[in-house]
């Protein structure tokens, strides 16, 4: 592990971790809360290894000190279900004693609202891969991520990237085989904001796309950054220089579309959402993003007759996408039709329950339909779940004041 201000996950993590493995070695890169103290309590290996910018090279050290013959990477914010932490150990065993490989291991990476991310996923109702305290009390889904985290302690085998590092450039080159193991890392570090974390990692993408600038993820993984720091401009430069690399990523593309949707282009982003349908492996979930994406588009260029059948689409690969449903209503109600407009809007508040969308959506409904204490109730509603949402609060005063 590498840790700096492991925060309330890591003593837990440690726990667990010591019942199974035969060292922990923790790499400190300058805590200044007691992770040094709980590593060393739950008898890990402390080393202190000064910050340099590089992701990579604080693994690498870890890697070094090892001395146990298996490698498993976790991060202060992860957890393992005791069936994993088992199967972990079984299948590191197994391959000691026959062939080896590496394992690929899936991460669920946690956030606190739904649909917030592409590629969100409810926590399962029945879960294999469950904690003793179900995620889903703190978050209601997760994105999933993959990424080789166990594999043998051999010099060749090494980290590279100083962002969002990882092994399997040199297990290629090694040639040693990856497998996917059925474990899952529950990853809980996206549930807490952190601005300046978010700066720290939109300079560190800046320098990877730098140096790798002929690798797309990078160029990718400084889009997300940007997008998370909200520089759309330096996410539209860098998204359009992994499509150049690559043409075919269907995900860079509704990225590409809803950056130009967002800065206005509306014929650019029409363009780049028309082809994700045209990249391969494009799955049914993606044409559905992108036809919700292009609704949105028609509308705010003016062309809401063309919206409705997109939406329909869109709907019908994704039903489960509370974010359609809540643009479906908004449709509805620039054709002035109410009542489709509030089932549909009633859905989206049901399915989205964190985000003040579609109360506010209602709320507008209910004012333009001579109904203020309705506006004022989702009015309100819409200001609890975002007590920030400067549009909801103006419009509350205007109506309360009135009545």
């Amino acid at each position: 592990m590498i840790v700096r201000d492991g925060g309330q996950f890591l003593d837990p993590l440690l726990e667990a971790a010591r019942a199974t493995v035969d060292e922990i070695v923790v790499v400190d890169t300058g805590s200044r809360d007691l992770s040094r103290e709980i590593a060393r309590r739950h008898g890990a290996r402390v080393l202190d290894f000064p910050w340099c910018d590089d992701f990579a090279a604080a693994r690498n050290v870890s890697l070094t000190a090892s001395r146990a013959p298996w490698i498993l990477c976790l991060d202060a914010d992860e957890q393992l279900a005791p069936v994993d932490w088992r199967r972990v150990r079984e299948t590191a065993a197994a391959w000691q004693a026959g062939v080896r490989a590496a394992g690929n291991i899936v991460t669920r990476n946690y956030v606190p609202e739904p649909w917030s991310r592409r590629d969100w996923e409810p926590v399962p109702a029945i879960d294999p891969h469950a904690l003793p305290e179900r995620p889903e009390a703190i978050a209601p889904g997760f994105v999933p991520t993959h990424k080789v985290r166990l594999f043998p302690n051999h010099p060749r085998i090494r980290f590279r990237g100083r962002l969002h590092e990882t092994v399997e450039a040199s297990l290629a080159e090694s040639g040693l085989p990856v497998v996917d193991l059925p474990v899952v890392v529950h990853h809980f570090g996206y549930l807490a904001a952190d601005s300046a974390k978010t700066l720290r990692y939109l300079e560190l993408a800046r320098l990877k796309a730098d140096e790798q600038s002929g690798d797309a993820a990078a160029w990718r993984e400084l889009a997300d950054c940007a997008v998370a720091a909200g520089d759309h401009l330096q996410a539209l430069a860098a998204i359009e220089r992994a499509l150049a690399l690559v043409p075919n990523d269907a995900n860079a593309r509704l990225t590409a579309g809803w950056l130009l949707k967002e800065a206005g282009q509306y014929a650019r982003a029409e363009a780049q959402l028309l082809a994700v349908a045209g990249c391969a492996g494009a799955t049914d979930r993606q044409i559905g993003q992108a036809c919700h994406l292009r609704a949105q588009v028609a509308m705010r260029d003016g062309r809401a007759e063309a919206a409705g059948p997109l939406l329909m689409a869109a709907l019908q690969m994704a039903p489960d996408d509370g974010h359609i449903h809540n643009t479906l209503g908004a449709w509805h109600l620039v054709g002035g039709r109410g009542d489709p407009a509030r089932v549909a809007l009633e859905r989206a508040a049901v399915m989205l329950p964190h985000l003040p969308d579609p109360c506010l959506n209602l709320a507008r409904m209910y004012e333009a339909a001579g109904h203020p204490e309705l506006a004022v109730r989702h009015y309100e509603q819409a200001l609890r779940r975002d007590p920030s949402r400067q549009t909801a609060s103006t419009a509350l005063a205007r109506l309360t004041a009135r009545v």
